[in-house]
């Protein structure tokens, strides 16, 4: 069992840094936002509109130690990943290190729909991160799309085969179709893009006890984009993705997303190289 891990770039065309955590999270907790428009019209008839989902989780530790060689060090971490949130950065997470696991639908395989129980997926997307990292018999995995289409499901793992990149699901069948919709596969406690949405900054993320304790609460939002730039559909084949540069500036203003989060394609024409993942 690992540790809480955070990744993330703080340099255009920098390395990897790593944030892990000596304390396990306190909570951990969805908190999602689904955007919606009800229209009523005569006899109370409802149009409903759905805009997607704002897909937000919600980390918290508690009571820790400002008297030990480790509370200190995870305030020193936390402080680090703060900076780079509130500036713009993006970064993955995982409660458990060796859970950080992430993949996509296979390529020339048909796309995860409604009532399956194996799903042939890529490899690790992340494996970059965490070359160990792996999904076994008895791990929670979450499927979903891309935010703005709002579908997710969490289920159980029966068995895992690394050769033919082959998931196989417990008795429970898959109740939403993903065609179209740049699904992704996660160990459900790790995400490998998050922000720090706007209404999140006037909050103090952190807060201490008479200089004895500290508490961090980190209300994060999955970064869409990442959904687009690692389905292997996308740009009508396979790309070279990668999560580096995430605070990179063009004359004080953000770059766009997909620069933001550095997809290249096969020719290698532009983007940066920090960790780059290819998806087959």
């Amino acid at each position: 069992m690992g540790t809480p891990r955070f990744y993330y770039y703080p340099d255009p065309g920098g390395s990897l840094t790593e944030g892990a955590l000596n304390r396990s999270l306190t909570r951990l907790e969805q908190i999602d936002q689904p955007l919606r428009t009800d229209v009523y019209g005569g006899e109370q008839r409802p149009w409903v509109q759905f805009h997607g989902t704002r897909r937000r989780v919600r980390l918290v530790w508690e009571r820790i130690s400002l008297l030990t060689t480790a509370g200190r060090a995870d305030l020193r971490t936390l402080q680090a990943v703060i900076a780079h949130l509130q500036v713009g950065g993006v970064v993955g997470f995982s409660a458990d290190s060796a859970k950080t696991w992430c993949a996509a639908p296979g390529i020339g395989a048909r796309v995860w729909s409604r009532g399956s129980t194996s799903l042939y997926t890529t490899a690790n997307l992340l494996a970059a991160w965490a070359p160990l990292a792996s999904i076994a018999a008895a791990d929670e995995v979450v499927i979903e799309s891309h935010p703005v289409y709002g579908l997710a499901e969490q289920r159980l793992v029966s068995s895992w085969t690394s050769s033919t990149r082959t998931l196989a699901l417990d008795s429970e069948k898959l109740v939403f179709d993903y065609q179209d919709t740049d699904p992704l596969l996660r160990w459900y406690r790790s995400w490998p893009a998050l922000r720090l949405p706007a209404d999140a900054l006037p909050n103090a993320p952190i807060v201490n006890e008479r200089g004895l304790y500290f508490d961090c609460t980190l209300t994060l939002e999955v970064e869409p984009q990442i959904h687009r730039v690692t389905s292997p559909q996308a740009g009508g084949g396979s790309k070279l993705s990668a999560l580096g540069n995430t605070t990179s500036r063009l004359g004080g203003a953000r770059e766009t997303l997909e620069s933001l989060l550095g997809v290249t394609s096969l020719s290698g024409a532009g983007g940066p190289s920090a960790l780059r993942l290819r998806v087959r």
